[in-house]
């Protein structure tokens, strides 16, 4: 696993850091910046600013937004699914000896307001979008209010400062992510940000005893906190309980899951180098955009054991990438990630399970426009099971994207 993860990198790197002209990336704007009716809405990197439009007669800007996204896909090894899924490698069932699928279920669409209160301003936005069954799932719908939010958006654990511009739909698997339905506090000060929230449950439990179904039993929220430096460096930490009605042990079982993440970028001119970190157990349900296909590969949060104790997993993850303007118009990312589970080695449940899976990729991007994006990147996946056993799979994937 470490010979590839070297050799992996020693090809991609070169190919991504050849000395080019030095431009300036688009420029991002921090998002709450009050909304000027007429005006694009300067929330965001330049891609994402909408023309507001305000209702007559009253104080509030509306604007809609969203993206068609077409994705053409090659699979050499084994098929990662419509969204990418690197556990999908996981599963001889999807082994391949080539297969090209187009698909367009990415797509999304999305509504913001702005209303402008004698003491505050009151936002609130809805989002959806078609992944991954090809129909319009939520995606997020929340309000906010002087610092408070309320309602289903990305879970308080996680950034988006060193998370690599890529094709593949979310961030490289190990990426802590999640859209749970929340309450939340934020507080500003100068380039210094801090969040608290409590979040809706969200974790899978898997029985390792004689026999008995496990319920789960939520009986407190997760509590995550946060704290960020301008667009440069962000920590966060969350406390959760994970419990369980036991038919095996005949009585409620819980144990406590924890875990930190941090994230940072480092401007270095034309070329910006990224890093991400996520450590504790009982994390499973945090990591990075796994589908409901590729969930009985990924560790569960805890398992109950054959003696009725309730144990949670273990899980570590890292990643690093570099993103490089080659000038106004075209840039390229190259990164990699691994994430290890740390489930029991002994437990014939797991050995299917994967153990170790390092996600790896190389693009190039060219924003023909503010509106249009077109671009081309590989794909590799190295992933190790619980029994040992090892596979690897290739991707190709070609996007565009048209923003509206």
């Amino acid at each position: 696993m470490t010979y590839k993860k070297t050799l992996m990198l020693a090809v991609l790197l070169p190919a991504g850091l050849t000395s080019a002209t030095t431009s300036l990336a688009f420029d991002v704007v921090p998002a709450g910046e009050p909304v000027v009716t007429g005006e694009p809405s300067r929330v965001g990197a330049p891609w994402n600013h909408r023309s507001t439009f305000n209702i007559p007669g009253t104080n509030t800007d509306i604007a809609f937004g969203g993206y068609i996204k077409f994705d053409a896909l090659y699979d050499a090894d084994y098929d990662l699914g419509e969204i990418t899924d690197p556990l999908a490698a996981a599963s001889e069932d999807n082994a391949t000896d080539g297969k090209t699928t187009f698909t367009a279920q990415e797509s999304r669409l999305n509504f913001r307001t702005q209303t402008q209160t004698g003491i505050g301003m009151l936002k609130t936005y809805f989002e959806g979008h078609f992944a991954p069954d090809n129909k319009f799932n939520l995606r997020h719908a929340y309000g906010e209010y002087n610092g408070f939010l309320a309602g289903q958006t990305w879970t308080n654990f996680m950034f988006f400062l060193g998370t690599p511009r890529i094709l593949k739909l979310g961030g490289p698997i190990g990426y802590a992510t999640g859209r749970p339905e929340q309450v939340r506090y934020t507080h500003e000060s100068g380039g210094n940000t801090f969040a608290v929230a409590l979040e809706n449950p969200e974790y899978s439990v898997s029985d390792l005893g004689p026999g008995g179904a496990v319920d789960e039993n939520t009986e407190l929220p997760d509590l995550t906190l946060r704290y960020r430096y301008k667009r440069n460096f962000g920590v966060s930490g969350v406390v959760r309980q994970i419990s369980t009605d036991s038919a095996v042990s005949g009585q409620d079982e819980s144990v406590t899951g924890y875990g930190v993440a941090a994230q940072a970028a480092l401007p270095m001119g034309s070329t910006t180098l990224k890093g991400n970190l996520m450590v504790g157990s009982g994390l499973g349900g945090y990591l990075d955009y796994v589908p409901a296909s590729g969930a009985k590969y990924r560790a569960p949060d805890a398992y109950l054991a054959a003696d009725g104790s309730l144990e949670t997993v273990d899980m570590r993850s890292y990643g690093v990438s570099l993103e490089h303007r080659w000038n106004s118009d075209w840039s390229s990312s190259i990164g990699t990630s691994l994430v290890h589970q740390d489930l029991p080695d002994e437990a014939p449940a797991f050995q299917g399970m994967t153990d170790t899976v390092q996600f790896s990729h190389v693009n190039l991007i060219w924003d023909v426009t503010e509106r249009l994006a077109v671009g081309m990147e590989y794909q590799y996946v190295d992933l190790e099971k619980v029994s040992g056993e090892t596979v690897d799979a290739s991707r190709l994937q070609a996007s565009a994207r048209f923003q509206f």
